[in-house]
């Protein structure tokens, strides 16, 4: 009797566990700029993938943009990657009340560029902040980040250095409010000196000599939901660069309302194969 009384409640909360699950919902549009660049759909089924393995409070599915996406709908958290921010315009109405729930918004990489001023404006009221033609700025760097602030995104990264397509100087929400940055690096002085353009260079960005720039961040919603901008990820090999994918995996658990574990989301540092074969 004891036995079968234990091994009920056993049942009995592991059920629980996995319906109190945080899910989070990966959109992605198609790949684009040659092997292994915005690969978006690789990307994700491999976050989605450690998610699963490792994070018992998350559950983590991925569809393409041309699937069903009904599963939107019983999200506590949304990842969207896609050129020039299509998925912000085409699924801007669709999301809006989603984001009035308190769901969670994370875009990455060419997500964060929508164009469209509508879409930007809800960009930053939803994630904290976007990129803006003639503003900011995306040129191909190596960011070297040294230190983190003390937020539960930044648990577990260790000093790093990548080479990315790192896009800075965003419009973020006013005065920053709400807005924490998780990396910022200072850009090589020739990312700055680009003639003008609505993404090579501006005199706003050549103002700001040596100062340091945010490339990815989170925020606070004033409402309570959460959001997140990471710049980074043209290119797939990156992800083999453990604090760079430690970042957003944190950053994807936090956004969905769960606890970030204590020395971050655990994750083995993948093969070139194995890079290879989510491609």
């Amino acid at each position: 009797f004891t036995a079968a009384v234990f091994w009920g409640a056993t049942c009995q909360s592991q059920a629980g566990s996995a319906e109190s699950a945080k899910k989070i919902v990966f959109v992605h549009g198609a790949a684009s700029h040659g092997y292994g660049g915005h690969a978006y759909g690789p990307a994700f089924r491999m976050l989605a993938r450690i998610l699963n393995e490792n994070v018992p409070a998350v559950t983590a599915v991925v569809v393409q943009d041309d699937g069903d996406l009904s599963v939107l709908d019983t999200a506590d958290a949304i990842v969207l990657g896609s050129d020039g921010g299509r998925l912000v315009k085409s699924l801007g109405d669709r999301l809006e009340p989603l984001m009035a729930k308190g769901v969670g918004l994370a875009c990455i990489h060419y997500t964060v560029d929508p164009t469209d001023p509508k879409a930007v404006e809800r960009l930053i009221a939803w994630i904290g902040g976007a990129y803006e033609r003639y503003w900011s700025v995306n040129p191909h760097w190596e960011a070297e980040f040294t230190t983190f602030p003390n937020h539960p995104v930044a648990r577990g990264l260790k000093p790093f250095k990548a080479h990315d397509e790192w896009y800075y100087h965003m419009r973020f929400a006013k005065d920053m409010k709400g807005v924490t940055p998780i990396l910022s690096a200072i850009p090589p002085e020739s990312t700055r000196q680009r003639p003008d353009g609505p993404h090579s260079g501006n005199p706003h960005v050549r103002a700001r000599t040596g100062m340091p720039e945010v490339v990815g961040w989170v925020y606070q919603r004033p409402d309570g939901g959460r959001g997140f901008g990471f710049t980074g990820m043209h290119t797939h090999w990156n992800w083999a660069q453990d604090s760079y994918r430690k970042s957003v995996l944190n950053a994807l658990v936090w956004i969905a309302g769960a606890e970030v574990p204590a020395d971050g989301v655990p994750s083995k540092t993948p093969t070139l194969e194995e890079l290879e074969a989510d491609l």
